[in-house]
């Protein structure tokens, strides 16, 4: 999936949201652009190759924080870790059940299930997420 925000426009957020652009927060924004809905624990292995002293509680509270100016989304996949992308367009996923991978999955049809899940307005619906779990091309084969 092609990334609608740049990186300057999410590090001009974090700014105006009061995050300081540490060389440690840069570079986990720079991962996100790179990687494919990685977990934390990617990111940090990462994260350790350029920088050596980085702890484990930097790479999680750095995703906690973007999660809560809505820079990132947060993927729960059932199992103990989460993964994680930049919180652009809303999109379903496909999860890979063999090999764990997650797809981008694009949909014009989000509006209308957002417009089923108001309920004839009964609700405010601000997002939706569309999840399908199954195995992959390659697992498949």
């Amino acid at each position: 999936m092609a990334h609608l925000m740049s990186k300057e426009t999410i590090l001009g957020h974090m700014k105006k949201e009061g995050l300081r652009h540490t060389p440690q927060r840069v570079h986990i924004v720079e991962l996100l652009f790179d990687l494919s809905h990685p977990t934390a624990d990617r990111i940090y292995a990462m994260m350790a190759e350029k920088f050596p002293y980085v702890s484990p509680m930097t790479v999680y509270s750095t995703l906690k924080k973007l999660k809560e100016i809505g820079v990132v989304r947060e993927l729960s996949n059932g199992n103990k870790s989460s993964n994680f992308e930049l919180a652009e367009k809303d999109h379903g996923h496909f999860h890979c059940k063999a090999c764990g991978e997650i797809y981008d999955l694009e949909s014009n049809d989000l509006e209308a299930l957002m417009a089923v899940g108001s309920n004839n307005g009964a609700f405010q619906v601000d997002s939706c997420r569309v999840e399908y779990y199954g195995l992959c091309a390659n697992c498949k084969a």
